[in-house]
Formats: structure tokens, C-alpha cells, sequence
């Protein structure tokens, strides 16, 4: 299913699809925009299916209710989160609209790519690992932005091969983009979440 955000300055267009045989998507995702920033986040709890959904969303439920908070401090409330539970894989990234710096924290396969107007690619750097309630050190990211760009971001059911960063780098719409990476997915052997974002 394909929903789509239209935050004027930003707009958004994400996927989820279940593993194959499965009745649910084990990911979870949270979008806002505020005055000054855009926040995103995907967490893709371990595992698939309705366990691996409870721990996605647990994290994504303190990103949300922390989405003013820095990066760090999001992280450690979804990691808190996470007590007691299977863990989750976690990438949350910020956009400062004042300043068009970028943040960035990714525990674990949840991947950001960043497309610009001249052709250039910027991928920052998730960590190896998973939170699960644990004491972890987290590696926040600050990055400019060049405006006007496009991204996604995906967890690892999703293969992005070079067709679908032709389709991100060349979109009319996230929208667009969407149905046709959407399009290339067959059968998936694990869960797959992604959203695609124009700035503008």
C-alpha cells in the first residue's frame, strides 16, 4: 500500500509490504514536519510478522513522542523502549530547514540514500547492531544539505538496484517513484519499507 505525505516543502511517498506468507509488515515508520525541521524515522523490529511488529513500533512510538528532542536523545527513548522485547533495527534523520543541515543515527540495515540536483550521492553511515534496551553509543551524523534533493529510505527487504535510483534520481513524484520501485518487487523474503522524499 502507498500513502502519501504532502508537507509542501517536502513531500513523501512510502511502501510497506509484508515477507511472503505473512499477514503483517514487522516494520514501522513515523513522518512530521514542523516550522523549522522535518524528522523521519524506520524501524524494522527483528525478525517478521507480529513480534517483530510489536518491537517496530514500540520504537517508533518514542520517536514520536520525543520528535523535538536530538537525535541522541530519540534514540536512547526507543532504545528504553525496547526492554523486555526482540529489538529493532532504528535510522532516524533530521532536516534543519534554517540551516539545511542534515542529522543522522542509524543503528542496524535501515538505509538512507541522498540524491541531489547535480548528480552527487550521499549515504550516511548506519551502524552495525540493534537496540533491544542495552547501553549503546550512538554516531549522530551532521551533514549540509544541498536543496533542492531527493532521498529514500529503506529497510533490507527492500534491494535497491541501479533501476530504482534511476527512478528515485529522475521522479515527477515520490508518488510516482513509489508505484514504479513497487512495481519490481515480486515475492519478498523479508519485510520491505521504504519512503521516498522530494525537497524542495
Amino acid at each position: 500500500m502507498i500513502d502519501y505525505y504532502d508537507f509542501q516543502t517536502v513531500q513523501v511517498s512510502s511502501y510497506q509490504q509484508a515477507k511472503n506468507g505473512n499477514a503483517q509488515c514487522g516494520d514501522s515508520y513515523f513522518v512530521k514536519k514542523t516550522t523549522d525541521e522535518f524528522i523521519c524515522a524506520i524501524a524494522d523490529g527483528l525478525g517478521s510478522g507480529y513480534i517483530a511488529k510489536q518491537s517496530s513500533e514500540a520504537a517508533v512510538s518514542a520517536v514520536e513522542d520525543n520528535y523535538n528532542e536530538p537525535i541522541e536523545t530519540i534514540m536512547e527513548k526507543a532504545n528504553q523502549s525496547l526492554k523486555g522485547m526482540r529489538g529493532a533495527v532504528l535510522t532516524v534523520f533530521k532536516i534543519n530547514f534554517q540551516t539545511n543541515e542534515l542529522s543522522f543515527c542509524g543503528v542496524g540495515n535501515v538505509h538512507l540514500i541522498i540524491y541531489t540536483h547535480e548528480g552527487k550521492i550521499i549515504r550516511p553511515l548506519s551502524y552495525s547492531g540493534y537496540l533491544s534496551g542495552q547501553r549503546q553509543h550512538y554516531h549522530v551524523q551532521h551533514l549540509e544539505l544541498p536543496v533542492p534533493c531527493s532521498f529514500i529510505i529503506y529497510s533490507d527487504g527492500l534491494k535497491v538496484s541501479s533501476k530504482s535510483k534511476e527512478i528515485v534520481q529522475m521522479m515527477h513524484s515520490p508518488r510516482d517513484a513509489s508505484y514504479h520501485i513497487q512495481r519490481l518487487i515480486e515475492k519478498p523474503t523479508d519485510d520491505v519499507t521504504f519512503l521516498i522524499g522530494k525537497i524542495n
